[in-house]
């Protein structure tokens, strides 16, 4: 019976530290430089491609739309929520489009994406 309730307690304890560490990779500040990025950047998958130069690839998901984002970077992001907002979106004719999000991260590091690719 002890050894059961130790491994709940483990269990519940090791749930804990994974859930504040995710947050505090993902979430950022509520300062007033936060409020000017109003989309939510849900990353789902990140990948590093490329040599010598390294892209960052990143599938994410804005409003609904799924994305393929890159930027170039020497290290991988965590998945999770980020804040962002629009910087470009030149929408041509026939369908044509070029759409740019900067992402803000919790230290107020700011890296402009370029979004490669759109899904349903």
């Amino acid at each position: 019976m002890k050894k059961g309730f130790a491994v709940v307690v483990l269990l519940l304890c090791s749930s804990c530290v994974l859930l504040a560490q995710k947050q505090r990779y993902s979430q950022s500040s509520k300062s007033a430089e936060a409020l000017q990025y109003p989309l939510i950047v849900h990353v789902a998958h990140a990948r590093l491609m490329g040599q010598p130069v390294s892209v960052l690839h990143l599938d994410a998901v804005i409003d609904g739309k799924t994305v393929e984002l890159e930027a170039g970077a020497t290290s991988l992001l965590h998945i999770g929520e980020y804040q962002a907002r629009l910087l470009k979106d030149d929408e041509g004719k026939s369908g044509w489009f070029s759409k740019s999000y900067e992402l803000l991260f919790t230290d107020g590091t700011k890296v402009v994406f370029s979004e490669v690719a759109e899904s349903e």
